[in-house]
């Protein structure tokens, strides 16, 4: 478990950054490639260290409480689907239905984006409690569920992977799915993990297949023929390739790539090579007197320019952002503070918890160390394994 950063790192930059320095034009490959190395030695480095005695002596001192899963698992629930049901009803329109109404592209994106993250004011407080239930607390009453064997495990996996759709977002179900697969592989359930792993391509292929407007009525906007059609010619790794197949490959493996190029070119040629001292992180930015800065949608807009809700946001790994923020120094602390999460909750034997620890893994991937662990609820986790006592399973049915 504690190799899945080391291996996330490896597919999406390690490797993209080696082609790019020996058969691409692309001057920040290097200084990615360098970033990436730095970022996985540090974290093995600090994991080492912290599965060493003395941290294990360390982490036994703190008093474990009982937890009353049920009660747990009921608030969580209840509150994830009251902010869905109240975005629902105040929402202008579901990118879902919407979808099946044959709506156009433009439409389909509008309502995506309208549904929750265009929220102001005091409603604002909906998207947090939406972020941290979906990429947390959610996965962790499910797979806490599936620990127990509940009853109504399977309802309430069907409930909120249809939640999950409600915007037409292709990689959603990904956090319900990733905690159950990898719960299942840790028990040796193998087939039931490979029968996830069938479960969530289908899924995700069908969203695919809605979200480019496939059912697109003849007097709306029209679907794109291709769905490489949308890919700039400088982001697309298969130009003379049409089909979904090649769009996922490049969605997946070459735009995290070179998104994270651009967050170097960005930090080059806007902040003329100098980082932003933390000004990114909204209390370092307090302290210290200035306006926050939105990274993640100053490079969206250095790319292509703001649209029109002001959303755009272009993510990248970690310590990419990291690298912007505080310098080589950033990438290693940010690192070892991963290495140590991990081990917190790898140390904690919460069976649950530990295959949802994979969500945040893979979240890391392509957001930021702050975000993910305050507004995607990593910190949520690191607290319930400091402080609460989990359970293994002895099978799984």
């Amino acid at each position: 478990m504690y190799l899945l950063p080391v291996l996330a790192m490896a597919i999406f930059y390690i490797l993209p950054s080696l082609l790019g320095v020996f058969f691409g034009e692309r001057d920040q490959a290097p200084v990615l490639l360098f970033l990436s190395v730095l970022s996985i030695l540090s974290y093995l480095l600090f994991y080492i260290l912290f599965s060493g005695y003395w941290f294990s002596r360390l982490l036994n001192t703190i008093p474990k409480l009982p937890m009353s899963w049920r009660v747990f698992n009921l608030t969580i629930l209840g509150i994830y689907f009251a902010v869905i049901l109240y975005a629902s009803l105040t929402a202008p329109g579901i990118a879902l239905f919407a979808a099946f109404k044959g709506v156009g592209l433009a439409e389909l994106s509008g309502l995506r984006e309208e549904f929750l993250r265009t929220r102001e004011g005091s409603e604002r407080i909906l998207t947090y409690i939406y972020a941290i239930g979906v990429t947390s607390l959610v996965p962790l009453v499910i797979t806490q569920m599936f620990v127990d064997k509940a009853r109504r495990r399977f309802w309430v996996l069907f409930a909120f992977i249809f939640t999950l759709l409600l915007t037409l977002e292709k990689g959603r179900a990904l956090v319900a799915m990733i905690p159950l697969i990898i719960l299942f592989v840790n028990v040796g359930k193998k087939n039931k993990a490979y029968l996830s792993v069938f479960y969530l391509v289908i899924v995700i292929a069908t969203v695919s297949v809605l979200a480019r407007g496939a059912l697109t009525s003849a007097d709306a906007a029209p679907a794109e023929e291709s769905p490489m059609a949308s890919v700039p010619v400088e982001y697309n790794l298969f130009p003379e390739e049409t089909s979904q197949f090649y769009y996922l490959i490049n969605r997946v493996m070459y735009i995290p790539y070179l998104t994270a190029i651009d967050w170097l070119r960005y930090k080059d040629e806007v902040l003329s090579g100098e980082s932003v001292s933390g000004r990114s992180i909204g209390l370092i930015a307090f302290l210290m007197g200035e306006p926050k800065i939105n990274l993640e949608q100053e490079v969206f807009a250095f790319e292509w320019g703001q649209n029109e809700t002001g959303t755009g946001s272009a993510n990248t790994v970690f310590y990419v952002d990291a690298f912007l923020n505080f310098g080589y120094f950033g990438v290693i602390l940010y690192s070892a503070i991963l290495a140590l999460f991990v081990r917190i909750c790898i140390r904690s034997g919460n069976t649950a918890l530990c295959a949802c620890l994979g969500i945040s893994i893979c979240t890391l991937t392509l957001n930021a160390l702050p975000a993910v662990l305050f507004s995607g609820g990593l910190a949520f986790l690191v607290f319930i394994a400091l402080f609460f006592k989990g359970k293994r399973p002895a099978y799984l049915a």
